[in-house]
């Protein structure tokens, strides 16, 4: 029942004076031994907010999806019965307008669909489009559509386009709840796939995904993909449980992470192509959020996690980056380069499980670099810079070649130099010289030594205090 529809509504797309955020993470990230280097744009948080739920640019509502566009933070959100696009500035935060989604869009003869705006994704050319939540996608009418709409949002009023409108047999053993999506292809071109990862902890449910081919004559919504996941990790979980997520890598592969478990690699037969039970110790440190991310940066890999929760006692809300040793892209031989925040968004209640990293490559000067933005429901948004292409001259842990020398947990670095900091192994400064010679470390353990010379040159070191 695919069909295309515009909106006719007289309205405006609402145009709000663009204000920078300017609070910021006041962390900072050592360069990796390997050229990495992340580094914080702005940072709205419930942290850095007196522990209060923050909305996105300040409009409270509903908003449980981000993604992102052309430099540019997309939330969906839902208020008072309507739904609307919240457009941020992906490098400062700043509110530049709330764009309406027109009603029409969310009703079937007349009928109205449930929890209207509930996810936003992006495809392959960057357009946009959002679904709305199903809680049981079988029987007929509204009440079991799960619908995913393109938005032109250069147009005023907003045009829009269904791609998939589809219900499931009444007859299928359990109930399908859908709240989230993902996609992959050109699909206004006509070519590509919409993935919908089953919620819920029953088997036959939860442990599947639907999955729907786009062509150029729409999509056979009759005929559905379903996916039955093997495994997961932990290997006692049997279902995804709460509001999964998934990332399609390609026509092969895809992430799925759910509330019971932990992000883990997929082929299209559901079959577990890696995962963290292949690294155990760089596993997340729990269950219940819900984000995966991979990307490609100058010929090297990286993914990004939703790596801890809300009450979490150190950092609650936190992301994880890490760099996979090739194109293999293997679990076992990957490496944490960072968490972040480093004092994490928030404690606010996250039940609805929303913990995103966006990854968007951009050129400048003939060099990549990504642009990262973290999304969690209530406790925040921000963006981050990383690029991995920086000169190293890495000093191992020979002090000769550095020149320094510990006397208990006193770094002293033989000549004076610009600035002298200590990293944790997890890329977060905890400590810096006020006198351009010494450091303090504050407590026994391992640490990266980073010193910046007179010329501008850096130098690192792992040393151990003990």
């Amino acid at each position: 029942m695919s069909k295309i529809l515009l909106n006719l509504t007289v309205c405006a797309l609402c145009s709000i004076s663009a204000v920078a955020q300017t609070t910021k993470d006041a962390a900072s990230y050592a360069p990796t031994a390997t050229g990495e280097q992340l580094t914080n744009l702005f940072l709205n948080s419930a942290i850095l907010n007196g522990g209060q739920p923050v909305y996105p640019g300040g409009v409270a509502g509903d908003a449980r999806g981000m993604a992102i566009s052309k430099g540019k933070m997309y939330v969906c959100n839902r208020a008072n019965g309507a739904s609307e696009l919240i457009e941020l500035d992906g490098t400062t935060g700043a509110l530049l307008r709330t764009i309406p989604l027109p009603s029409e869009m969310w009703q079937e003869n007349g009928a109205d669909l449930g929890f209207i705006a509930n996810d936003v994704q992006v495809d392959n050319e960057g357009n946009i489009f959002v679904s709305n939540l199903c809680t049981d996608m079988r029987g007929t009418g509204a009440a079991h559509i799960f619908r995913v709409n393109y938005v032109d949002i250069t147009k005023t009023p907003v045009e829009y386009k269904t791609i998939l409108n589809a219900t499931l047999p009444g007859n299928w053993p359990k109930a399908m709840r859908i709240d989230t999506y993902d996609l992959y292809g050109d699909i206004v071109g006509g070519k590509g796939i919409i993935m919908l990862p089953v919620s819920g902890n029953d088997v036959g449910a939860g442990n599947t995904v639907i999955k729907y081919t786009v062509t150029e004559t729409g999509v056979d919504e009759a005929n559905p993909q379903v996916i039955v996941l093997t495994a997961f990790n932990p290997n006692k979980a049997t279902t995804a449980g709460a509001a999964p997520r998934i990332n399609i890598i390609d026509d092969n592969l895809f992430y799925h992470d759910g509330f019971n478990t932990f992000p883990m690699l997929y082929d299209m037969n559901g079959s577990v192509v890696d995962g963290f039970q292949n690294n155990q110790p760089l596993t997340p440190a729990s269950t219940g959020q819900n984000g995966v991310t991979e990307f490609e940066l100058n010929g090297s890999f990286y993914m990004i996690v939703a790596s801890t929760n809300t009450d979490d006692k150190e950092t609650p809300q936190a992301f994880d980056i890490f760099k996979f040793k090739d194109a293999a892209r293997s679990f076992a031989d990957m490496t944490l380069l960072y968490r972040f925040p480093q004092a994490g968004l928030g404690r606010v209640g996250n039940a609805v499980r929303t913990a995103l990293p966006r990854v968007e490559i951009i050129n400048e000067g003939g060099k990549d670099k990504a642009l990262i933005h973290i999304y969690a429901y209530r406790n925040g948004y921000g963006a981050y810079e990383f690029v991995n292409n920086l000169p190293t001259n890495i000093a191992k842990v020979e002090s000769d070649k550095l020149g320094y020398t510990v006397h208990g947990n006193v770094v002293t670095v033989k000549a004076v130099a610009n600035g002298i900091s200590l990293y944790n192994t997890i890329g977060q400064k905890v400590a810096e010289s006020a006198d351009g010679q010494t450091v303090k470390a504050p407590a026994h353990g391992v640490y990266i030594l980073s010193v910046q010379g007179k010329s501008g040159s850096r130098e690192t070191a792992k040393i151990v205090i003990d």
